[in-house]
C-alpha cells in the first residue's frame, strides 16, 4: 500500500509525499567485506529504495543537504568518522528514525562514558548477571609522565586503550607488563600523551577471546585466540586481528540474557561485545563492546542482517 510520509524541510514546513517504497540512507565505507554483500542483497528487496553513501569519499554542502535525506524511512549508519556522526545529528535535528541514535551512538563510541553505563547496568541486574564481570578499570593523562608511572606502578599488568573506538586511525590497545613498557607506548603513541587514556586492568585468561554478535533476538559465538597472547607468544611488530582464525562459539543461556539486557538498556539493536575467561573462576569478564561491529565469521552474516533490516523497517 501507499504511505504518507511526513517531514518537516529546512523552512520548518509540513510536507507530504506518496512512496510505494521505503527508502533507506545506508552511510557505511562500502569495501567492507560484509557491508559490500549485505548492499547486494539489500538491492533485491523489491519494496526498498537504497540510497548509498561512504564517509571517506562523499562530504555534504551543509547549508544544502540533498533532501532526499528529509524523506528517508530509516537511517543506517556504521560510524567510521566525523562525518558518520554528522549523519546522526542532523537525523536527530530533523527527527529521522535511525536503526541507532546519536545517544547510543556516541555512547558506546566513548569508552569511558560506556564503561560507566555498564557498570550501572551490571549493579541492576546483579543476579541475572552472576556469571560476568567487569574489569578493573580508570581514566588517566600521559601528561605529566612521571606521575603517571607512579601511578600505574600498583596497577600492572594493564592495557591502555584509546578513549575513542570508532575511528580506526586513532585506535590502539596496548598491554604494559613491566614499566619499561611505558616509556615504549610514550614512543609509539606520542601523538596521544596529551589526551587521557582508557585503561582497564589485564585479566589472566585462557588465551581465547569470545565474540559475541548480536542481530535482533539472534545471538552468534565466535572465538578466536586473544591477540595480546600471540603477542606474548610471538612478539610480532603488528598484529592483523582480520588474519586470525576464527571457529563457532556456542552461546550459552547466560549469555543470551545478557546481550539481551544490555541490548534494552544500551537501547542497541545491533550489536558485539568480547568475553575472556579468567583462569580461575568459571565466569567470563566484558572487556569491550561496539555498536556495529564487522560481524566477521559469522555464517551468512550478510544475509541474517539483510532480514533483519527488511523486517526492522516493515515494522516502523
Amino acid at each position: 500500500m501507499e504511505a504518507l510520509k511526513y517531514y518537516n524541510n529546512k523552512y520548518g514546513i509540513k510536507t507530504i509525499t506518496k512512496s510505494m517504497k521505503k527508502k533507506i540512507f545506508f552511510s557505511a565505507r562500502q569495501d567492507h567485506e560484509v557491508i559490500t554483500k549485505l548492499i547486494k542483497k539489500l538491492k533485491e528487496i523489491k519494496n526498498i529504495k537504497l540510497i548509498l553513501h561512504d564517509p571517506t569519499k562523499q562530504f555534504y554542502c551543509l547549508s544544502e543537504m540533498p533532501p532526499e535525506l528529509l524523506e528517508t524511512d530509516l537511517m543506517i549508519v556504521k560510524v567510521r568518522n566525523e562525518c558518520s556522526i554528522d549523519l546522526l545529528h542532523y537525523a536527530k535535528i530533523y527527527d529521522l528514525p535511525t536503526l541507532h541514535n546519536i545517544d547510543t551512538v556516541l555512547l558506546c563510541m566513548n569508552k569511558i562514558a560506556l564503561d560507566y553505563a555498564i557498570r550501572k547496568i551490571f549493579k541492576t541486574y546483579k543476579r541475572d548477571l552472576e556469571k560476568f564481570l567487569l574489569p578493573n578499570s580508570w581514566n588517566q593523562s600521559l601528561s605529566d609522565l612521571e606521575k603517571f608511572k607512579k601511578w600505574v606502578s600498583k596497577k600492572l599488568p594493564i592495557v591502555i586503550k584509546s578513549h575513542y573506538q570508532h575511528d580506526k586511525y586513532n585506535r590502539f590497545n596496548f598491554l604494559v607488563q613491566k614499566m619499561e613498557d611505558i616509556d615504549k607506548f610514550c614512543e609509539r603513541y606520542k601523538e596521544f600523551l596529551s589526551y587521557d587514556v582508557y585503561i582497564q586492568e589485564f585479566i589472566e585468561c585462557d588465551g581465547i577471546e569470545r565474540k559475541i554478535y548480536v542481530i535482533g533476538d539472534k545471538v552468534f559465538g565466535i572465538e578466536r585466540e586473544n591477540p595480546i597472547y600471540i603477542y606474548l607468544r610471538d612478539k610480532p611488530e603488528n598484529i592483523d586481528v582480520s588474519l586470525i582464525e576464527r571457529e563457532e562459539f556456542k552461546v550459552t543461556e547466560d549469555i543470551k540474557r545478557l546481550s539481551k539486557i544490555l541490548s534494552k538498556e544500551l537501547n542497541l539493536k545491533i550489536f558485539g561485545f568480547d568475553l575472556v575467561r579468567p583462569v580461575d573462576l568459571d565466569k567470563y569478564y566484558i572487556i569491550d563492546l561496539n555498536d556495529f561491529p564487522s560481524f566477521k565469521g559469522i555464517p551468512n552474516a550478510d544475509l541474517e542482517l539483510k532480514n533483519f533490516i527488511e523486517n526492522f523497517i516493515e515494522n516502523l
